[in-house]
C-alpha cells in the first residue's frame, strides 16, 4: 500500500514538472515569435508604437515623395541647389524637378537599438494615353542630404544617383528588393533627423515630344534589436 502511495506521488510530480516545462517551452515560443514578428514598415505621418516607444515618418507636402513632368535636363551642380521654393517653376532651370522634406523621429525608452533606413519606392507612371512616357531609370537623379543638429544645416548622403533598387534580398530591416536605400542609421535615444530629398532629369537625357514623367515615394523601415 506504501509503495502505491509512493508510485502515485511520484507520477503527479512528474506530471507536474512535465506541466511546468511545457508552460516554460510555450512562454519562450511566445517571446520568440513576438520578437521576430516586430518589425517597422510604416510610411507616410503613421506611428509605429512598440514598448520601447515610437518611430514616425512625418512630411508637410500634399503627397509622401515627388512626382516631376516634363523636367528640364540640368547639370549635377545645377540639380543639387535647387531649393524647394524654386523646384517646379517654369523657365528655370528647377522646372519640373522636385524636392521633398521629411523627418523622421524616434522616441525611445530604455536600452535599445533601432537601426533604420530611408528608401525610394519607384512607382508606376500612367502611361495608358500615349503621349506620356515613363523617364528611364539612368536619366534620373535622386540626391539626399540631412540635418542632425536641427539647425537647416544639411550635408549630403551620398553623391546624385540614378534609382537603383537593391535588388539582393530584403534588408536586416525589411526594406523590399524593390526599393532603392537612401541612408541608414540607428537610434539609440529620442531624436529628430530632418531629410530632404531632391530628384532631377540628368542633363544626358534627349527631350522628346512626349510628356516625361517619373514618381518615387519614400519610405522608412527599423527593427529593434
Amino acid at each position: 500500500m506504501g509503495n502505491n502511495n509512493q508510485n502515485q506521488n511520484e507520477n503527479q510530480s512528474k506530471q507536474i514538472l512535465l506541466s511546468v516545462l511545457a508552460i516554460a517551452i510555450l512562454v519562450v515560443a511566445v517571446v520568440g515569435v513576438s520578437f521576430a514578428a516586430f518589425t517597422y514598415s510604416k510610411t507616410g505621418q503613421k506611428e509605429n508604437t512598440i514598448t520601447t516607444g515610437t518611430i514616425t515618418m512625418e512630411y508637410t507636402e500634399d503627397t509622401n515623395g515627388i512626382n516631376i513632368t516634363n523636367a528640364m535636363p540640368v547639370d549635377e551642380t545645377t540639380g543639387k541647389a535647387i531649393t524647394a521654393s524654386d523646384a517646379g517653376k517654369a523657365g528655370t532651370a528647377a522646372e519640373g524637378a522636385g524636392v521633398f522634406d521629411f523627418t523622421v523621429q524616434a522616441t525611445i525608452s530604455g536600452d535599445v537599438t533601432i537601426p533604420y533606413e530611408v528608401s525610394a519606392r519607384k512607382l508606376t507612371v500612367d502611361t495608358a494615353d500615349g503621349t506620356t512616357i515613363q523617364l528611364p531609370d539612368e536619366n534620373i537623379r535622386l540626391y539626399l542630404e540631412k540635418d542632425t543638429a536641427g539647425g537647416d544645416s544639411y550635408t549630403e548622403v551620398s553623391s546624385p544617383a540614378a534609382f537603383s533598387a537593391n535588388g539582393t534580398g530584403e534588408s536586416g530591416v525589411g526594406t523590399p528588393t524593390t526599393n532603392m536605400v537612401l541612408d541608414s542609421g540607428s537610434f539609440t535615444r529620442t531624436q529628430t533627423i530632418k531629410y530632404r530629398l531632391r530628384m532631377w532629369v540628368d542633363q544626358a537625357y534627349v527631350v522628346t515630344d512626349k510628356k516625361a514623367q517619373y514618381k518615387v515615394a519614400v519610405d522608412v523601415y527599423g527593427k529593434a534589436q
